[in-house]
Order: structure tokens, then sequence, then C-alpha cells
């Protein structure tokens, strides 16, 4: 009864989120703090601050700022815990997507999708990331498929790659590069002074293909 009545909310909860609202088209130049728009072209702004922005940049996205800059100094990782916690997260609408390029100046800190490539000089934090993301710092994401360059690289679900000081993946599938590569669940190859899966810990190369 209790997994009838969860599916049953889940269910009711894609349906409210599956109303989108309709976004005006904005061409050439535009800013992205503006709700319910969709910019065609060069959107601008001084970072994103957590309102709910359901704005859309087809183009290229600046940031003078950037909110990365406080990237390094929150408590805790926003990284989910657990698989059920992660799909909660997801299932959500994003505040922000870019398909294109993002540029920021501290870093891109947002609840967003970014289809593409994301460039900053602290640290980036997003939802999801499908493309490449650089920083200087620090990058995190709840789902990154292709490749996370950074310091420290964090992802709950990584399809692709991390490159870094030390990466964290609680999923991933791929490779992972660095001084301290952890995964607790590993489909493929990671290399590093010291390596952690679900299967063993060894260092200089540890590996896993197993599902």
């Amino acid at each position: 009864m209790r997994k009838l009545y969860s599916f049953i909310l889940l269910i009711l909860t894609l349906a409210s989120f599956g109303q989108d609202i309709e976004r005006k088209n904005r061409y050439l130049f535009w800013t992205y703090h503006q709700r319910n728009v969709n910019t065609n072209g060069f959107s601008l702004g001084i970072g994103s601050f957590g309102e709910s922005m359901n704005s859309y940049t087809n183009g290229l996205k600046i940031e003078l700022i950037g909110m990365g800059i406080l990237l390094p100094l929150i408590p805790k990782s926003p990284i989910a815990d657990n698989e059920i916690e992660y799909k909660k997260l997801m299932i959500s609408p994003i505040s922000e997507r870019v398909n294109g390029i993002v540029i920021s100046g501290a870093g891109n800190v947002c609840d967003c999708t970014t289809n593409g490539i994301n460039i900053g000089l602290i640290g980036h934090a997003n939802r999801k990331l499908n493309g490449i993301s650089i920083a200087g710092v620090m990058n995190i994401a709840q789902e990154s498929n292709g490749i996370q360059i950074s310091a420290f690289n964090e992802s709950f679900k990584m399809n692709g790659l991390q490159v870094g000081l030390t990466n964290y993946s609680y999923n991933t599938n791929g490779f992972q590069i660095a001084l301290m590569n952890t995964s607790k669940n590993l489909k493929g190859i990671q290399i590093g002074l010291w390596n952690v899966n679900q299967k063993r810990k060894f260092p200089l190369i540890n590996w896993n293909f197993e599902n």
C-alpha cells in the first residue's frame, strides 16, 4: 500500500511540474535576471541569486561576478546522499537552462542545467552538466555527463571524466584521474595515488566493470 501511495504521489508531482510557464523570447541581448524569458544570443548578469527564474539562454551567458566566490565557504556539500534524495532533487523544475557557453568571473552557482561549456575562476555548482566544466577550485554537479576539470570535483552521478586533485562521485561510469579518487559505485577506471571504489582500495590504478 505504501508503494502504491508513493507511486501516485510521484505521478501527481511530475504532472504539476510539467505545467511550464510560457517564456517570452528576447533576441541578440538581454539579462537572465528577468523571469520567464528565452534569451537567444547573449545574456548578461551579475550572478545567480537563488530565485527560481525559469530563464533559458541559447548562446552565451556572462556573469560579471558569479556566486562561485562563496562556494569554498559552504559548510556542507549539496550533493545528494542517496538515490532517493537525488531523484527528488532532479524532478523539480530548474531555475535556469543554458544551451551554449557560460563565462563567469568567480563561477556559476545555480539550480540550473548547462548544455555546453562552463568556465569560471573559482567554482561551479549546477544541478546538471552536459558538456565541459572548468574551474580553478571546485566543480559540483548532481549529474555530470561530460568532463569536470578543477582541483576538487564532486558529483552524485558522473558519466565521463573527472580530472583534478581529488574526485568524488557516488555513481561513476567512466574515468577519474586525480591524487585521490573515490566512488561508491564505479564502472570504469581510477588513476591516482589512492583510489577507492566498491570493490577495493588501491594505489595508482583501480577498476571495476561489473554492475
